[in-house]
C-alpha cells in the first residue's frame, strides 16, 4: 500500500533534508487496520502517517494548534526522528510511534505538544439544512454557525489561558514518570510544549505516552489524540 506522509520539520532548517524511509512495521500495522475497516463505515480507520523530524518541537506545536481539535497530545523528540500512525476518533485506538535514528546513548528526549479543547461550548454544532431548503433557513444556519464558532473560540481561549497539563510516560516495566505544568496565563497558548522527559531505549518494549488537561475527560476521553504507544523493539 502507498503511505501518504505529513512531514513536520525543524522550522529554521532551510532546505529540507531527505526524509528517512517509513518503517516497514508501520506499513504492516496500517494494512492490518485497513483490512478490518476497508470502507471505514464507523469512522474507525487510520488517519495517516506523520514524520516528526528530531528537534521539530516548535513546528509540531504550531501544527497541532492549527487542528482546533478537542484537546490533542502530539509527541515529538529532541534527539531522534519519529514516525507516528494515527487513528480516527471512533477507533478509540492510541497512536503508534517508531523511533528512527535513535541517539547513541539511547536516552530519548521527548516532549508533548498539548492543546486546549475547541469543542467544549454552550452552543451545539448546528445541522445544515437540506440543499433544497429556502434561503431563510440557510440564513438562520449561517447565524447559528457563527455563534457556534465564536463560542468554540471563546472557550478555547479561556482554556489556553488557564489550563494545567499532564504528561505521563509508562515503560514496558510498568514504571511511570509524570510531569505537570501550567500555561503562562498571560496570552493564549493554543499549543503548549511540555518539559522534556527521558525515555531509556535500552529498555525494550512499548512505552505509553499520555497527555491531557486538568478538568478534561483525561487521556482515555479521546484516546486516539491523547495516547501514543512508542514501540521500542
Amino acid at each position: 500500500m502507498r503511505v501518504e506522509v505529513t512531514a513536520i520539520r525543524v522550522e529554521s532548517e532551510g532546505r529540507a533534508t531527505r526524509r528517512p524511509a517509513v518503517p516497514k512495521v508501520l506499513t504492516e500495522v496500517a494494512k492490518a487496520h485497513l483490512a478490518l475497516h476497508p470502507e471505514d463505515p464507523d469512522d474507525k480507520g487510520f488517519t495517516g502517517v506523520t514524520f516528526l523530524q528530531k528537534g521539530s518541537a516548535s513546528a509540531a506545536a504550531s501544527y497541532v494548534a492549527e487542528m482546533k481539535d478537542a484537546g490533542n497530545a502530539l509527541v515529538v523528540a529532541d534527539n531522534a526522528h519519529l514516525y507516528t500512525l494515527g487513528f480516527s476518533y471512533h477507533a478509540a485506538k492510541a497512536k503508534e510511534a517508531w523511533v528512527v535514528g535513535a541517539p547513541a546513548d539511547q536516552q530519548l528526549q521527548v516532549r508533548v505538544a498539548l492543546t486546549p479543547s475547541w469543542h467544549v461550548t454552550q452552543h451545539a454544532e448546528p445541522k445544515a439544512p437540506s440543499p433544497e431548503a429556502p434561503a431563510a433557513e440557510w440564513d438562520a444556519y449561517d447565524v447559528a454557525w457563527g455563534k457556534y464558532e465564536q463560542s468554540c473560540l471563546d472557550n478555547a481561549t479561556k482554556f489556553a489561558l488557564t489550563n494545567r497539563y499532564n504528561v505521563e510516560v509508562t515503560g514496558p516495566d510498568g514504571k511511570s514518570v509524570r510531569t505537570s505544568f501550567a500555561v503562562n496565563g498571560k496570552e493564549p497558548e493554543f499549543s503548549s510544549l511540555s518539559p522534556a522527559i527521558t525515555i531509556d531505549l535500552k529498555l525494550k518494549g512499548d512505552f505509553t505516552i499520555k497527555g491531557w488537561a486538568d478538568g478534561s475527560a483525561g487521556p482515555e476521553g479521546y484516546r486516539s489524540a491523547r495516547v501514543t504507544v512508542l514501540h521500542n523493539v
